[in-house]
């Protein structure tokens, strides 16, 4: 029994389940290393195969007195350095195979920083001299202090191993700023150059820094003094001055780096923001830094760096790591919700669409780093709380067809023609891989062009986004109707392209019909071509517009940007890009702004016949909706519009929270920025009075909360739709009740977007108040008025009563003093 007992006790303190591990305590750190995993919670260290299983485990590291705070990796030295506090503090060496084997120990040493503080710690210097950086926040007692040190590895460096003195000074980076937060840094590999990140705080402000050295200098004095810095600034909407995590991407050229910024705002739906900067040469100084001895704090040169690109931006990142495929650049971010997501990035910082890899249940925040796995870079691994995940950054598994792994977007996905299955390339062995181009997030998969031969023959062009390996099996069908547009001699194809020769059919006013499907080995692809006639898009108008231009390239015709007309193209080609080919006549075409949204508050089943006020609206032909991580925005067509405003309705939304509006022109671009909050749906508590007369016209309060959301109430078994009043102020809303000839109960909904929801009471439906006969009685100078009516159970209200008495030419209002169930008197 005790030994059943004791199983049990185990399992609860530590537990693995496939790519999850739960530790016995909170996790401190974690880091890489010759292939392993290294976790540091509250009270051990593990030492962890690059799948999660346990090899070694370290009790006791982190105690009352000595909590380890610096954990880093010496794979060249075959080490893992382990440091602790910053007053009597220490350092462990231990071997990176076996963390329970001890090389080297030294304590009393102010190494680390304070226990509730965050520090940087890695690897810097040449083959040669190799030293332990560490950043850490400054001792506020004096005015200048050391905040970067180099510390020797070696027992051969001046000084012996952990010390950080040279010969007659003990070279450091100080700074002047009373608060010094260090978030990332790191060396480039086969490079000296050194860089930090790091966030101050003045009494006024907070700013982002950059610190960068060389380490080939031959001394740490050298190194210190080659000290270059500037202020990172987050971005041109609003200001985000704290730096929450970072990650440098591979590069052979420019040195690209990756921030997530914060505005400190968590109430802000955009609170943070993901942005890209080169960081390739850093010049000039900041005051608040500089090397030791130097007189240069408080001096300042040089720029500030701006982002090369802002790419997302959000309520709630907290981390970010970064991998390069060829061109393209895969992101990815956790979230203080507990969501990881990944989102690629093409040549020209172009995003894709954002995908989550994985979300917690408990909504913990994710750790600011991330690490990929050493072995597999396939995976990735958090931390979350207690727990370290190991998730897969590729899904190309669950796209079923050629169509959904290339909308995927995804440069480590493509469809592996033997196998049948979208997958990685080293999946897919002695096969052709079909995968994305480069370009393929500007453009469509499938482009066409319509070239004129002679006057009676035409060629249409058409092109896949797409690239292979090897050279898959490829036909292309071209058909108008049950027709084929052309014969097996005049249809070529070599992917991933292909043309159809046919006759001067296509030569009248009206638009040509074509659906054209393209086969790549078992895989089919088919849409719909609209081809007009191209020179008469321009011939019947005297002033060129942006729109025509737009509409010529959109049907695979030829814009000719010096006469600014729309011609037949008389040689084979792709189909342009719009904003190229029309770029000429654009400087004459007002973009559409967006100045209001009315209502821009909905619930969560949508809004129909919403009011849209802007500028140059004319050409929107929809509205585009998309929130922060949806891949497919929601489209939404306008049904009235003009030059200043549209109406349109907004569509469902499965979450609640903050999304984009923006509208759409035909050219594909969306323009404007506008916010639409999905809420809680409307919820009908009861009506009052529950009551009406068959007449209809009584002014029903339906009572509940976020009734302002509701479009239209329907009365049940009267067949009429009800419109809605609503007084803001008061968080009221009223309808007045329609005629009903019958008698008995009848159900209220609620119309919201295109849902219903149901009221909990009913109306009751009875005949009419009548009056049958009324007397009155001289009250002193008054004239008391006794109505009397046949009894009911209409239960009237004194506002809905109206007593007007006539005596000649003149009316008199006579004010009501009481309602009975049988007689109103005044």
């Amino acid at each position: 029994m005790r030994g059943y007992l004791l199983g049990v006790l185990v399992l609860l303190k530590y537990c693995i389940c496939g790519d999850v591990v739960d530790f016995d305590g909170d996790i401190k750190d974690f880091v890489v290393g010759n292939g392993k995993l290294f976790v540091l919670t509250e009270n051990r260290l593990y030492q962890m195969r690059h799948d999660l299983s346990e090899e070694k485990k370290k009790n006791d590291i982190n105690n009352s007195t000595h909590p380890v705070n610096i954990l880093v990796p010496f794979d060249d030295n075959g080490t893992l350095i382990t440091c602790g506090t910053y007053e009597d503090g220490y350092c462990e060496v231990l071997d990176i195979n076996d963390i329970k084997n001890s090389i080297y120990y030294e304590s009393n040493l102010f190494i680390g920083p304070k226990e509730t503080e965050k520090s940087v710690a890695f690897i810097a210097g040449t083959s040669s001299s190799r030293y332990l950086l560490i950043g850490k926040k400054l001792d506020q007692s004096t005015s200048q202090s050391p905040v970067v040190r180099l510390w020797n590895t070696l027992q051969t460096q001046f000084g012996g191993i952990l010390s950080y003195a040279e010969q007659g000074s003990e070279p450091a980076i100080q700074s002047t700023a009373n608060d010094v937060k260090f978030v990332d840094g790191f060396q480039r590999a086969s490079s000296s150059d050194l860089y930090l990140f790091l966030n101050t705080k003045t009494d006024s402000e907070r700013k982002v820094h950059v610190l960068w050295m060389n380490s080939s200098k031959s001394t740490k004095s050298e190194i210190f003094k080659s000290l270059q810095s500037a202020v990172i600034k987050c971005c041109s909407d609003k200001a985000r001055p704290v730096l929450v995590s970072s990650a440098v991407i591979p590069s052979e050229k420019a040195v690209i780096w990756a921030g997530v910024f914060s505005a400190q705002d968590q109430q802000d739906p955009e609170n943070t923001a993901l942005a890209l900067y080169n960081i390739s040469r850093i010049q000039g100084r900041v005051k608040e830094f500089c090397a030791a001895g130097e007189r240069m704090c408080g001096s300042e040169s040089g720029s500030n760096l701006q982002p090369l690109s802002v790419i997302i931006k959000s309520s709630s990142m907290s981390s970010v790591a970064a991998v390069r495929n060829g061109s393209w650049i895969v992101l990815f971010m956790g979230t203080s919700d507990g969501q990881l997501i990944k989102l690629v990035l093409d040549e020209n910082y172009t995003p894709g669409c954002p995908t989550v890899l994985y979300k917690s249940d408990d909504e913990r925040a994710v750790l600011p780093r991330l690490h990929f796995d050493p072995v597999d870079f396939k995976h990735i691994y958090i931390a979350l709380g207690k727990k370290i995940r190991r998730v897969s950054v590729v899904h190309c598994a669950k796209y079923n067809t050629l169509m959904d792994c290339r909308s995927a977007l995804d440069p480590l996905c493509g469809w592996c023609v033997n196998t049948l299955r979208c997958s990685t390339q080293d999946k897919c062995s002695n096969s052709s891989w079909v995968s994305i181009p480069k370009n393929s997030l500007q453009t469509e998969l499938l482009s066409f062009q319509v070239a004129q031969k002679s006057s009676t023959e035409f060629t249409l062009h058409l092109a896949l986004s797409l690239e292979s390996t090897g050279n898959p099996a490829f036909s292309c069908v071209f058909s108008h109707g049950n027709v084929n547009l052309c014969d097996e001699s005049d249809l070529t194809a070599v992917f991933p392209k292909c043309s159809c020769r046919f006759s001067d059919q296509l030569v009248n006013t009206e638009d040509l019909k074509v659906s054209a499907t393209v086969t790549v080995e078992d895989q089919k692809i088919t849409k719909m071509l609209i081809l007009s006639n191209c020179s008469s898009i321009t011939d019947n108008s005297p002033n060129v517009s942006y729109t025509q231009c737009v509409q010529c390239i959109s049907s695979g015709c030829h814009w000719s940007s010096s006469s600014q007309r729309c011609y037949w193209s008389h040689e084979s080609g792709l189909q342009l890009n719009i904003q190229d080919a029309c770029k000429d006549v654009l400087s004459g075409y007002k973009e559409p702004e967006i100045l209001s949204l009315e209502p821009y508050k909905v619930s969560f089943h949508g809004k129909n016949n919403v009011l849209l006020k802007g500028r140059n609206l004319d050409s929107v032909t929809k509205i585009r909706i998309r929130g922060d991580l949806d891949c497919v925005a929601k489209e939404s067509p306008v049904f009235d519009g003009s030059s200043d405003t549209l109406r349109f309705n907004i569509p469902p939304s499965e979450t609640k929270g903050t999304v984009k509006l923006c509208v759409v022109t035909p050219d594909n671009l969306c323009h404007g920025n506008s916010n639409i909050i999905y809420s809680s749906q409307p919820k009908c508590t009861g009506v009052q009075p529950r009551s009406s007369w068959r007449s209809g016209g009584r002014k029903i309060h339906v009572q509940g909360t976020n009734m302002e959301y509701v479009e239209s109430v329907n009365v049940c078994h009267s067949n009429k739709v009800v419109e809605t009043k609503y007084n803001t102020n008061a968080e009221e809303m009223w309808i007045h009740s329609p005629r009903y000839d019958g008698s008995g109960q009848l159900s209220l909904s609620l119309n919201v977007g295109n849902s219903t929801v149901d009221c909990v009471h009913y109306i009751s439906y009875h005949p009419d108040p009548k009056f049958t006969q009324f007397s009155t009685f001289q009250v002193a100078d008054d004239l008391l008025v006794y109505i009397q009516k046949k009894t009911d159970e209409l239960n009237l209200s004194m506002s809905e009563v109206n007593v007007t008495g006539q005596q000649g030419d003149r009316e008199y209002e006579c004010v009501l003093e009481r309602i009975k169930s049988n007689a109103i008197i005044c």
